[in-house]
């Protein structure tokens, strides 16, 4: 408060005079103003930075302007809405007296006339506001203001405003739209699609705590209040009160239904049966028509209702407004200490957890190079593992007394395997080249991936080397437990895939059983040889039951949100042990960013919000930007409005890789993994199947010529086809061993090694000539114009620019001319993560910066949670 006041203070000094700051919520502060125009005393409400980090203002406020036309006497209107100096914030009037939440905490129960009488008049809001497409979406007490006993709903829409901005990525702000105790069913699964019938129950709620003195269901952690919304039955309301009235208890019993279907069919009906003597339901009793004894998640209507996205872990501690409502925690958060924090968590898992589920071993860093430390789970230990210098990516043995990482060397990376305690290690192999992955899956074998997952190696742990086989390309990788096969997903296949060993390698892809889609996501894992978690690009942890033999993939449950994300592969910060405890890493998704043009003169940010960006292009126009955005079931190719942030989506399809406009702006190319396509995105139909491109293909570049420049995966070769011929004829340009990217006018060539440590340039087509231009750790590269080039480069965490002349007439061509300039918190994505912005520049996807996990969130006998949770919602 003491730097956010002064700031807000001096942003809003023209409009409003903040006096004091009223209160603090889950996901805004408020303050009460002097409205300077009009006179008159408004409260402000100011969104959480680490909230309206993820929100873009312009789409804040478009969508928060259809709440603004609410004219209604029981819901208190919206005067004003904007953004200042970085803060987005709302204005309301100031109303003298207190919210329901504070006569409730005062009183635990009201009267039966006035509790119906105030949960008539707000139905009556929301009845108004249904009616004109509007959906509360957070009905609770701190929500109802009563001013002169009379009911007015605030922060109507507020929590669609906020999701719809926010692109429905509200995971990454570590908070959850909705309070769990008022949460309807289909809140806690995570339905994309509410209706009047979610506030209806909400609003259930609250009349049932404000007749009772509690809600329908309690506990002592979001994940148990959630877990009881969609499984325990509500206790009738006339039971817990018996001078309720018959009429009233039935009414509340039917808005608190688990289906949708079965509640009140809008909030007038609600009202009108709470105001009705004679209400009563069929049969007597909401459910009664169930068979007797059977449990209500047996009833098929139940089953049906798709049960497909339990908030088990999410963590919304800061929306629980009380604390004295159960009694053991369910799960539990240790600390890591400040000065040798976790390594991000978005870089890898970071840390391995012993198979008893009592401590964990993580990788920190401490002046420049990384060590392995030893945390405890069940105390406060906290020591460094003697012996472990330079080591990363630990992993545990079976039985929890040692273990193996590797350390990196000037020669290259070693295995070593180290007791539990630290002392001597024993060096199990050694080698050069990427390494991607170390797992013990049993006593006798220790397993590693190297090479982007294309050579499996197995190591004795007692005696060395061992056998090794070529395996097929596969991210975030996991070994299935009990056999040698491997789980696959992410980077640029984010379906998840089994890769089978053996004597005949092959892929089976995991798809749902109910339309046969691939299941999205990264960190797939399989458990007790049925049920597979992965993590979602919204770093939601999901859990589904899986047939190994088929692929097939049934109906997922959210067991978790908020995990931290790796750009590019998308790897979580998960483990499960194998006595079934949970333990994970809460941070930042730095898959999602906003999209930033760099250029000498400073940065600027893009009208279009913060997504899962995967590649990029302008039109030639610069009106327009063809984006690929990842989603939660495959990829979309959109159009974007750059004057309105306004989008449209052309293509959905699993996997989509770089489009490039025409020269006229009209039509996109673009590829679907191994098929090309043209089309225009401004005209109905579907766009036009153009040649089968074996191993993948990138299209890099429209020429002024009609041809499009493409990069063919599988040989790594340039090609060249003309769009005016059919079929496409297709030359070959180029052959390279790494990324290529053609100049503006076709003339040139760019290049990485294969390690992406060198970037060199050949005339296009080639003469035997090549000059290299840059060497480092280096990204995409990409052209300035024709005649300069942008060349990338990461060093301890930051990316720079470099600029390369390029002079036709020159001998050698090439001059680099050193620092052109910085790309702060740049994300690597899994195409092309740079593009040219006319007029020059570049553009690239800008995330939250790398940061050291600060504690772990520890849930013991998560397994056993998890499969109850599953099954039953796959009955």
């Amino acid at each position: 408060m003491a730097e956010t006041l002064p700031r807000l203070t001096s942003a809003l000094a023209d409009r409003y005079r903040i006096e004091r700051e009223l209160g603090e919520g889950g996901m805004a502060t408020v303050y009460l103003a002097a409205d300077l125009r009009h006179q008159r005393q408004v409260a402000i409400k100011v969104l959480k930075p680490e909230l309206a980090a993820v929100l873009g203002a312009e789409r804040f406020v478009q969508e928060i302007t259809t709440t603004a036309q609410l004219q209604h006497p029981h819901i208190l209107p919206l005067f004003d809405s904007g953004t200042a100096d970085g803060f987005l914030f709302y204005v309301m009037p100031y109303v003298e007296g207190e919210t329901l939440r504070d006569r409730l905490d005062r009183e635990k129960q009201l009267g039966v006339e006035e509790a119906v009488r105030i949960a008539r008049e707000v139905a009556d809001a929301l009845d108004y506001a249904h009616r004109r497409g509007v959906i509360h979406r957070d009905i609770k007490p701190e929500n109802i203001l009563l001013h002169d006993g009379r009911p007015m709903v605030a922060d109507f829409g507020i929590a669609l405003a906020v999701s719809a901005a926010a692109g429905g990525r509200m995971t990454e702000t570590g908070m959850s739209l909705g309070t769990p105790y008022y949460m309807s069913p289909e809140q806690a699964t995570a339905e994309k699609e509410l209706t009047g019938r979610s506030d209806v129950y909400s609003l259930a709620s609250v009349l049932y705590e404000m007749l009772t003195g509690d809600p329908p269901h309690t506990g002592s952690s979001a994940q148990q209040i959630i877990v009881r919304i969609i499984a325990d039955p509500v206790r009738p309301v006339g039971e817990v009160r018996k001078s309720v009235p018959p009429n009233v208890a039935a009414a509340v019993d039917k808005a608190l239904e688990k289906l949708a279907a079965d509640r009140f069919e809008s909030a007038k009906t609600f009202a009108d049966a709470l105001a009705d003597p004679h209400f009563t339901v069929a049969g007597g009793t909401p459910g009664a028509a169930r068979e007797a004894g059977r449990p209500w998640w047996r009833d098929p209507r139940i089953a049906a209702m798709g049960v497909t996205g339990i908030a088990v872990g999410v963590l919304v501690t800061s929306i629980l407004t009380r604390s004295n409502r159960g009694v053991v925690p369910a799960e539990y958060d240790v600390g890591l200490p400040d000065t040798v924090g976790m390594v991000s968590a978005n870089q890898d898992v970071g840390f391995a957890v012993a198979p008893a589920g009592d401590f964990v071993v993580y990788e920190a860093v401490r002046d420049g190079r990384s060590e392995l430390w030893y945390r405890s789970l069940l105390d406060a230990t906290v020591r460094r593992v003697p012996g472990s210098d330079g080591g990363s990516q630990p992993v545990i043995s079976p039985d929890g007394r040692r273990l193996a990482f590797f350390r990196l060397g000037e020669g290259g990376w070693s295995i070593e395997v180290l007791p539990i305690e630290g002392g001597t290690s024993t060096t199990l192999g050694r080698g050069v080249g990427i390494v991607r992955r170390l797992f013990w899956p049993t006593a006798d074998r220790v397993l590693l991936l190297q090479s982007d997952g294309g050579v499996a190696r197995w190591f004795d742990p007692e005696r060395g080397g061992g056998a090794s086989v070529a395996m097929r390309y596969c991210e975030s990788q996991a070994p299935i437990p009990g056999t040698d096969d491997v789980l696959c997903g992410g980077g640029g296949l984010k379906w998840g895939y089994r890769i089978v060993l053996g004597d005949s390698v092959f892929e089976q892809r995991l798809w749902h059983a109910e339309d046969s889609t691939r299941v999205f996501g990264s960190s797939f894992q399989v458990l007790e040889g049925r049920y597979l978690t992965y993590v979602s690009i919204d770093a939601d942890l999901l859990a589904a039951p899986v047939d190994l033999a088929s692929g097939r993939v049934g109906r997922a449950v959210r067991m978790a949100s908020g995990l931290g994300l790796a750009d590019y592969t998308g790897k979580a910060s998960y483990a499960v042990s194998a006595s079934g405890t949970l333990v994970y890493a809460q941070g930042d998704n730095r898959s999602i960013g906003n999209l930033v043009r760099v250029r000498e003169t400073g940065i600027d940010t893009l009208p279009v919000g913060r997504d899962a960006f995967v590649t990029f292009e302008y039109s030639p126009d610069a009106r327009r930007l063809a984006a690929v955005v990842e989603g939660v079931d495959g990829q979309e190719l959109r159009v974007y409005d750059l004057s309105t942030g306004r989008y449209q989506t052309w293509i959905r399809r699993p996997s989509v890789t770089h489009p490039v406009w025409s020269q006229q702006g009209d039509q996109l190319v673009f590829s679907t993994f191994d098929s090309l396509f043209v089309g225009a995105p401004d005209r109905s139909g579907a766009p036009e199947f153009l040649l089968h491109v074996p191993g993948g293909a990138d299209a890099l570049r429209w020429m002024a010529d009609d041809r499009v420049i493409l990069l063919q995966y599988e040989s790594m070769a340039i090609l060249a086809m003309r769009l005016e011929r059919r079929p496409v004829a297709v030359d070959t340009l180029f052959f390279g061993n790494g990324f290529t990217w053609p100049s503006a006018d076709g003339r040139w060539v760019a290049y990485t090694n294969s390690g992406w440590t060198e970037a060199w340039i050949e005339p296009l087509p080639g003469d035997g000539r090549r000059f290299q231009v840059a060497a480092g750790n280096l990204a995409d590269i990409q052209w300035l114009s024709a005649f300069e080039l942008g060349v990338p480069i990461t060093d301890g965490g930051r990316t720079r620019v470099e600029r390369v002349t390029v002079d036709p007439s020159a001998n050698p061509p090439a001059r680099n001319r050193g620092w052109w300039a910085d790309a702060p918190e740049f994300r690597d994505t899994n195409g092309p993560s740079f593009a040219t912005a006319p007029g020059g520049g570049l553009m690239y996807l800008q995330g939250a910066a790398a940061r050291p996990a600060s504690y772990l969130r520890v849930v013991p006998h998560w397994v056993d949670r998890m499969k109850q949770a599953v099954d039953e919602a796959n009955r």
